[in-house]
C-alpha cells in the first residue's frame, strides 16, 4: 500500500488539472471504491466545476473544486492516479475519469480497495477535519508517541508505528525503516522502551517521513541508496550499517525486515 511520500507523489499527478474546467465526468458502474457514495453525485458535482487545490494528509488525498466541492480519496492496495489526453480512452479498471480541455484525470483501482468521497459544503469535510496531526506538520510531537506508547504497552513497536491513529502514512517498509535507525527491535513491548528510546524514536519518525518527502515526495521512485529499504526484501541481505544479514519475519502481523545485530 503506498504510504506518506508515495501518496503525495501520487496525488502531484493531477496538479497540471489545476485552474481547469471540468468538461465531462466517467464514474465506474460497479467499482466498489463508491461504496460511501452515490456516483450520480460526483457526475453532478463536478460537470463544469474548477479544480482549484490538492492536499495530502497520510495516505489521504483532499481535492478541492469550485462551488465548495471536495473529494476525498484513499488509494488502497493498487490504485494510482494517471494524467491522461483529453481524448483518453476508458480502461477496465478506471474508477473515475474527470475530462478537462487539455487533460483527463483519472483514478484507476483493478482491485478496489481504494475508496472515493465528495462533499458540497463551505467548511471542510468531517472526514478530513478529524485525522490526526501529520507526521510532517507542526503539531506532531513527542508526547503524541510518548502517549501511544504508555497506552499500548503490551502492543510491539512496530505494530504500534503502523497505528494510523497516532501515525498518519507510515506503512510497513517505513516503520521498518524508522526502526532500524532507531535501533529498536520491532517486536520489543511499547512497555520495555525507555524515554530515551522514545526521544530518538521520535527522532528518526521525523527524519525519515521528512526525508522521504524530500525523495519520493518530489520525484517518485525510492528513498536513498544507503537507507534500508534496498536491502528489506530479501531474507539474508546485510544491514547496510553492519553487514551482518537482515532476518524478515512477521511481527505484529506484518513482514517485517530488521538487523539483530543493530536492533535490541
Amino acid at each position: 500500500m503506498p504510504e506518506l511520500a508515495e501518496v503525495a507523489f501520487a496525488c502531484s499527478k493531477w496538479d497540471a488539472g489545476l485552474g481547469k474546467k471540468v468538461i465531462g465526468v466517467f464514474t465506474h458502474p460497479t467499482s466498489r471504491v463508491y461504496r460511501d457514495e452515490s456516483r450520480d453525485s460526483f457526475v453532478e458535482l463536478l460537470y463544469k466545476s474548477t479544480l482549484l487545490s490538492s492536499h495530502t494528509h497520510g495516505k489521504q488525498m483532499l481535492f478541492k473544486f469550485s462551488g465548495n466541492i471536495f473529494i476525498g480519496l484513499h488509494l488502497g492496495m493498487t490504485g494510482k492516479l494517471i494524467l491522461g489526453p483529453k481524448n483518453y480512452k476508458q480502461q477496465k479498471h478506471d474508477a473515475l475519469v474527470i475530462i478537462q480541455s487539455q487533460n483527463s484525470l483519472v483514478f484507476q483501482d483493478p482491485r478496489q480497495f481504494g475508496r472515493i468521497r465528495i462533499h458540497k459544503e463551505k467548511n471542510l469535510p468531517s472526514w478530513w477535519r478529524n485525522l490526526p496531526p501529520s507526521i510532517i506538520g507542526k503539531n506532531f510531537s513527542s508526547e503524541i508517541l510518548e502517549s501511544a506508547i504508555y497506552r499500548h504497552k503490551r502492543k510491539p513497536i512496530k505494530a504500534l508505528l503502523l497505528d494510523q491513529r497516532y501515525f498518519p502514512g507510515i506503512g510497513n517498509w517505513m516503520a521498518d525503516e524508522i526502526l532500524w535507525r532507531s535501533m529498536l527491535n520491532p517486536a520489543k513491548l511499547c512497555g520495555k522502551i525507555t524515554d530515551s528510546e522514545i526521544n530518538k524514536l521520535f527522532n528518526e519518525i521525523l527524519f525519515v517521513a521528512r526525508g522521504a518527502m524530500k525523495s519520493i515526495g518530489v520525484k517518485g521512485g525510492d528513498p536513498p541508496k544507503t537507507w534500508l529499504f534496498h536491502k528489506r526484501w530479501n531474507n539474508g541481505n546485510l544491514c547496510p550499517k553492519t553487514k551482518t544479514a537482515l532476518v524478515r519475519e512477521t511481527i505484529g502481523g506484518r513482514t517485517t525486515c530488521w538487523a539483530p545485530a543493530v536492533q535490541s
